[in-house]
């Protein structure tokens, strides 16, 4: 009886933090730019801009996988603010509704 209570219980506290599906999406995004900026700026800049030199493409390419991660700390961060100000309003809102 009880793991029939634990299971329910487990069900319900999944259901009420499911991820919305807009941080999915930007952690996609984020995934794919995480491999695929690096990766081209190497060997753009390998080619075109130092004509071999590996090591300053290699910094270029390290240059731009931080400006990703630093882009997506930053996206994180504002989207935390935005959540909490959208639950702050619909909490505001219900108990306007209350009243």
């Amino acid at each position: 009886m009880s793991s029939i209570a634990s299971t329910s219980q487990a069900g319900q506290a999944a259901s009420a933090s499911t991820v919305p599906p807009n941080v999915i999406k930007a952690l996609a995004i984020f995934t794919i730019a995480m491999v695929t900026a690096p990766l081209s700026s190497f060997y753009i800049s390998l080619n075109y801009i130092f004509d071999g030199n590996r090591q300053w493409a290699g910094l270029v390419a390290a240059l731009v996988a931080n400006v990703v991660v630093i882009g997506y700390v930053m996206f994180a961060w504002n989207e935390d603010g935005m959540l909490s100000n959208a639950s702050k309003s619909e909490e505001g809102e219900e108990t306007k509704k209350s009243k």
